[in-house]
């Protein structure tokens, strides 16, 4: 069991990774289809410079060069040949904006939809590529701690996530443009690397991101995740009546605390089994040492404790 979860916990990280090198790819790739210089070069092929690797490597591959071809846009909305995919969020967002309901777009967020009703907050910890930076944040900060650095712990309350959603979406229905998309750390991180790929510089958002990361090692860990993030608040919502979630079984369970430091959102699992705001990231099963804590369907779950 323990390796198992090892190998899920090392393979969301991989998943995590590929996500930001197909980000990375993404914009690369639009920002060389773009450039008029490109073309240029073809047309007067006598005088123009060698081409670059990577167009090298997109004649030399066809099919590589189809595919990325059909590759654009971000986690907020990409599209990927024929099928678009979004982000729920800016589904939501867009709805409340726009005051309309788009058919297309909707559809885009369905497998969100639909992954957050069956198993919660997957997304913050198996998907997110921001989460990568917060999690650096966090080694960090234990490093400065580990090296006889004071710092502060403060903390929020955990509703204020909630307050954030729910103000985002009534101040962009009045204005009518999107608000939450702009201190949204998923599609802050994919805007800017688009912008870096087509104009060689970073805005507003790295800053933001950084400003979000120093204040987690320095003063707030671990706090946009767990108290302020709108997407977090709604995957919590839609997985409030999930239908795999973490459960504890109370006959195994010693209260020897092994499972309190590794959650990253200080749900303390030990003392009652995860709400709506665990995203099943597996660092508490893979800690206890007594096998308390394991995957049941809550049907399941009801059924165990009435026997």
């Amino acid at each position: 069991m323990r390796s198992t979860i090892t190998m899920m916990r090392v393979l969301r990280r991989a998943v995590q990774v590929a996500i930001v090198g197909l980000i990375i790819l993404a914009a690369r790739d639009s920002a060389f289809r773009q450039d008029t210089l490109r073309d240029a070069r073809r047309l007067q092929d006598a005088y123009s410079p060698e081409a670059s690797r990577y167009e090298r490597t997109l004649e030399a591959h066809p099919r590589m060069d189809r595919a990325l071809n059909g590759l654009r846009g971000n986690l907020w909305y990409a599209q990927l040949g024929r099928v678009a995919v979004a982000d729920t969020l800016a589904v939501v967002e867009h709805l409340f904006a726009s005051r309309r309901f788009t058919v297309p777009f909707a559809i885009a967020g369905v497998w969100l939809l639909l992954l957050s009703l069956g198993f919660g907050r997957v997304f913050c910890s198996h998907l997110c590529p921001a989460a990568l930076l917060f999690e650096a944040g966090t080694w960090i900060r234990k490093g400065v701690l580990r090296l006889g650095v004071p710092l502060p712990a403060l903390g929020l309350p955990r509703f204020t996530k909630y307050l954030v959603l729910v103000l985002g979406l009534v101040l962009a229905t009045l204005l009518g443009c999107y608000t939450l998309a702009w201190i949204y750390p998923p599609r802050l991180l994919c805007i800017e690397l688009d912008h870096y790929f087509f104009n060689d510089s970073l805005r507003f958002g790295a800053l933001f991101l950084l400003a979000l990361v120093l204040a987690e090692i320095l003063a707030l860990p671990r706090a946009w995740c767990t108290h302020l993030c709108p997407g977090a608040a709604l995957y919590s919502l839609l997985g409030a009546g999930r239908l795999l979630r973490i459960r504890r079984h109370a006959d195994r369970c010693t209260s020897c605390g092994a499972c309190r430091p590794v959650c990253p959102y200080d749900l303390r699992p030990d003392t009652a089994s995860p709400g709506m705001e665990c995203d099943n990231c597996l660092r508490c099963i893979a800690a206890c040492p007594e096998d308390a804590l394991i995957f049941r369907r809550p049907k399941a779950a009801q059924e165990e404790a009435q026997s």
